[in-house]
């Protein structure tokens, strides 16, 4: 799900460096020829020694019944996916940020521990496509040299918590040199960084995956899941196809684009703020518990991003409002409710569900209400669907449709299609003034 679009400004170049330097590819073409490739580790202390009043790593350990400690205290994962608004995320109750590269990793490690977060390092692993093969030992090797360079680099940072090696490059689970390689690579960061565990993260946790790494990657310490709309079956799957390993929730929030209801354009219907707090809330209280194997879990995202709108899964507006879900977070993370809330807010109705001609009007309403009474102002925009909801490929913020929207609006809004035929979405922000936006929409067609 990551892309270097979700980076903080002043970290987006590098992350672009280090993806090109990974050969980030997004090819999905499978191999299933058997290689290997020999990755030799020296011993750990044999590289970048430590330098004498140079702050040392802090062992973390992990055990699918006692769980995770760090520094041989208990260490339970409250976190989230993004490393913008570090202080936010921290002064909410959480203890660690999840990365997907090495890209800005030096300042987001020094940020991390001046708040007392910790930081679950990712490791860019390309993808199996028509340039890079896992059955191909070059590839395989310069792979763990460039592996071998990042762990060494960072490995003694106080605030690592974790390497997680690869993203979602599995496929559909079957490439077995892919596995061999990953096991490869698992063991190297081991030998390399003892004090610290190795994980890698699936999209979902069907079981030709999770039988891949029980059969394949022994030198994982603990399995990573990426999943939205099955994270409720997530803790008793993983015991009906008898893994044994600990595991954490390294992406997930609301339902996902792709596993959401379709408008009759083929638009998905994306939930409100509102829902997606409470689908957040029951998740967190049905499968995130410190048992059963369960390390934590990071959120996604705490930031803000453009995939499939404008709001889908960003907790942070585009204009850095927090959302309802950071409130919910914040009560299951430190157990207490913020002093101001976000508002409430209701679906978008009125909105036709069949096709409008170009320029005609139509009328919406939303319903919204605030915790303490605060005063709200409702700004409503409507904006061009994205031609392709890839996270790869996520756009800037688009300009919204001028004289679409009637001024005021207030919770009701006088609507005039656009005169080009296309898909689009009513959207409405919600704010109290407080720094706080609740968010909803529902796309529509012109034709």
């Amino acid at each position: 799900m990551f892309r270097p679009s979700l980076l903080p400004n002043h970290l987006r170049h590098a992350a672009c460096l280090a993806l090109a330097a990974a050969a980030l590819t997004t090819c999905r073409e499978s191999k299933t020829a058997v290689a290997s490739a020999e990755v030799v580790a020296k011993p750990p202390g044999e590289e970048a020694p430590v330098q004498p009043g140079k702050p040392a790593a802090i062992p973390v350990t992990v055990d699918a019944v006692k769980g995770m400690t760090r520094g041989g205290k208990p260490y339970f994962v409250k976190g989230a996916g993004g490393s913008g608004n570090l202080e936010q995320l921290a002064a909410r109750g959480a203890n660690s940020t999840r990365t997907w590269t090495t890209g800005g990793l030096k300042q987001i490690l020094d940020q991390a521990e001046s708040l007392g977060l910790t930081v679950s390092a990712g490791i860019w692993l390309e993808s199996e496509c028509s340039w890079f093969s896992y059955a191909n030992p070059e590839h395989c090797a310069k792979q763990a040299a460039r592996v071998r360079e990042e762990v060494l680099r960072y490995r003694d940072h106080p605030a690592l918590l974790a390497w997680g090696v690869g993203n979602e490059i599995e496929g559909d689970g079957t490439n077995i040199p892919l596995w061999q390689q990953l096991d490869r690579l698992a063991k190297l960061v081991k030998e390399l960084d003892p004090a610290h565990p190795t994980y890698t993260a699936v999209a979902g946790a069907n079981e030709a995956k999770v039988k891949g790494l029980m059969d394949h990657v022994p030198h994982l310490d603990f399995l990573g899941v990426n999943t939205y709309g099955g994270v409720m079956g997530l803790r008793k799957h993983l015991e009906n196809v008898g893994w044994k390993r600990p595991w954490m929730l390294t992406e997930w929030g609301p339902r996902g684009f792709w596993e959401s209801p379709k408008a009759k354009s083929g638009a998905p219907i994306e939930q409100t703020s509102s829902d997606k707090a409470a689908m957040i809330r029951k998740a967190y209280e049905t499968v995130i518990s410190n048992d059963g194997g369960c390390l934590g879990s990071y959120v996604f995202l705490w930031g803000w991003k453009f995939e499939a709108s404008a709001t889908w899964f960003g907790l942070i507006t585009h204009e850095g409002d927090t959302t309802n879900a950071a409130d919910t977070l914040q009560e299951l993370w430190s157990g207490k409710k913020p002093a101001n809330r976000v508002p409430d807010i209701q679906p978008v109705l009125g909105v036709p569900p069949t096709a409008l001609a170009p320029n005609s009007p139509f009328e919406a309403t939303v319903q919204a209400t605030d915790p303490e009474g605060d005063p709200l102002a409702f700004h409503w925009a409507v904006l061009p669907e994205p031609k392709s909801h890839d996270g790869h490929k996520a756009p800037p913020m688009p300009k919204a449709i001028t004289g679409t929207i009637a001024e005021p609006s207030g919770d009701r809004v006088a609507v005039k299609a656009p005169a080009k035929p296309g898909i689009y979405r009513l959207h409405v922000w919600v704010k109290d003034g407080k720094g706080h936006a609740a968010t909803a929409n529902m796309p529509f067609e012109v034709k």
